[in-house]
């Protein structure tokens, strides 16, 4: 395992100080006991707060929030802010092709990498990089067991890591660079007895994050055997997202994932949408239209973020669904479960 970085201490502290900036005084006692209808005026005047800053929109993460939450909601962003977000992106390009969270990191990863490509692509500019650049990054990234680094510093495979890499891969039609056989390898290395992939390889724990990331990677890959797939799916249907008999309480990135790993499995109808809607509810939070991260906590951008995401995945939104693949979600889990760098978001 590697070491928290600096740039990712930054984005922990980053993460922090938004909760305190957007929250204010919501607290416990709006703890998502809602049962009417989401309000999504509110919820869009809470992303919009952030247009009121001098900085807009701060960097990567914040602009990846802002835009995917206002079209999910079927609203415009004037050209404006269009550009400042396209300009803010073009910024954080390094001359290695890759892209950083901020301006006051240097080191690029696959993981900033992807959620810039995913920007520019709701914006429909994508050709505001360096596709060349990009692909030379993603090739420096590329190990020999078929896994792919997450940065210069951190360059050892995970699948988290070979994920970001086909996705980003796939958007600059650049897959002709990985090795499909060593990278299916490696990929199913991360298959655990119960169906599920996990984060590590041998034995562990698998989890909707992993297993719709390998998902993801073996469809792209045409390499989705029957038998993994069908073994997947039942996975799922053990965990706290296989519907209402859950004893636990879900966690708002893996009940995400695990809608997202169900439709890669092609087994949309396995979905208790009932069941999702019920829970993202409990997250809601009256005062403002965001969510929390948890239940019993105050909203943020990034959790609002993804609770639309959740919610577009099931049809859900007023507004138009937004096409692509959400690749960083709101970290709501202990940060001793992991000091991989690709897990810290």
């Amino acid at each position: 395992m590697h070491k928290i970085s600096s740039s990712t201490r930054r984005v922990l502290v980053l993460a922090l100080s938004l909760v305190t900036l957007f929250t204010g005084s919501v607290c416990a006692k709006e703890k998502g006991k809602a049962t009417g209808d989401f309000d999504f005026a509110k919820t869009n005047a809470f992303m919009r707060e952030m247009e009121t800053r001098p900085d807009f929109p701060v960097g990567m993460v914040l602009a990846n929030d802002y835009v995917y939450s206002l079209l999910a909601l079927g609203e415009k962003i004037d050209t404006g802010r269009q550009n400042a977000v396209i300009a803010c992106i073009k910024s954080l390009q390094q001359k290695d092709g890759g892209f950083v969270p901020d301006k006051s990191t240097k080191s690029a990863s696959l993981l900033y990498t992807d959620i810039a490509l995913e920007t520019l692509g709701y914006l429909n500019a994508m050709n505001a990089v360096d596709a060349a650049k990009v692909k030379a990054f993603v090739a420096s990234l590329k190990n020999p067991d078929g896994g792919f680094g997450f940065s210069q510093e951190s360059k050892g495979s995970a699948l988290a890591t070979t994920y970001y890499a086909i996705h980003v891969l796939k958007r600059i039609n650049g897959l002709d660079l990985i090795e499909k056989a060593k990278t299916v390898e490696y990929v199913k290395g991360f298959e655990k007895k119960e169906g599920g992939f996990g984060m590590v390889k041998g034995p562990g724990v698998a989890s909707p994050r992993y297993t719709y990331m390998a998902a993801y990677i073996l469809n792209t890959l045409g390499s989705l055997d029957t038998a993994t797939r069908n073994n997947a799916i039942k996975f799922i249907a053990t965990t706290p997202y296989g519907g209402d008999k859950a004893k636990a309480m879900p966690d708002l990135d893996e009940q995400l994932y695990a809608i997202r790993a169900l439709k890669e499995l092609k087994a949309p109808e396995k979905i208790d949408r009932k069941y999702a809607v019920a829970f993202m509810k409990r997250l809601y939070i009256k005062v403002n239209g965001g969510f929390g991260p948890l239940e019993g906590y105050g909203s943020t951008p990034d959790s609002t973020t993804t609770g639309l995401r959740v919610l577009a995945e099931i049809d859900k939104l007023k507004g138009v669904h937004v096409a692509g693949i959400p690749q960083r979600v709101a970290n709501t889990k202990p940060a001793s479960m992991s000091n991989h760098p690709s897990m810290q978001h």
